[in-house]
């Protein structure tokens, strides 16, 4: 009689043992996908986003320097085009059947580069 007490005991204890590892391979799986979606929040870089989008101050001056970096970009981008534009349509000036063409707006853009705005 002790023995199938003992006998019933240890079945007891080991179904609590496959209980308790069943659990344990669990929280191990959650563990994992938890470093999982922590490695995928860090490489993602949320943090910096919430931080930049959560405060409407942050906001606001962000936008002010980057609506500033597009306008420089675009007025320099502007010249330097333009320029360019100058420099090979100067070449053209004496090609026959263009070049008068050509001379009038070289005068007209000197003209208004002379004029006060």
């Amino acid at each position: 009689m002790n023995h199938e007490r003992d006998t019933k005991e240890l079945e007891r204890l080991l179904k609590e043992l496959q209980t308790y590892t069943r659990s344990l391979e669990k929280a191990e799986q959650l563990d994992r996908r938890l470093e999982k979606i922590s490695w995928a929040l860090e490489k993602s870089k949320i943090n910096d986003v919430l931080l930049n989008y959560t405060n409407p101050k942050r906001v606001f001056f962000i936008n002010i320097l980057v609506g500033i970096g597009r306008g420089l970009g675009l007025t320099i981008g502007t010249v330097i085009v333009l320029s360019l534009l100058g420099l090979l349509l100067r070449q053209f000036v004496d090609v026959p059947l263009i070049g008068e063409w050509i001379s009038n707006i070289l005068d007209y853009v000197e003209m208004n580069q002379n004029s006060p705005s």
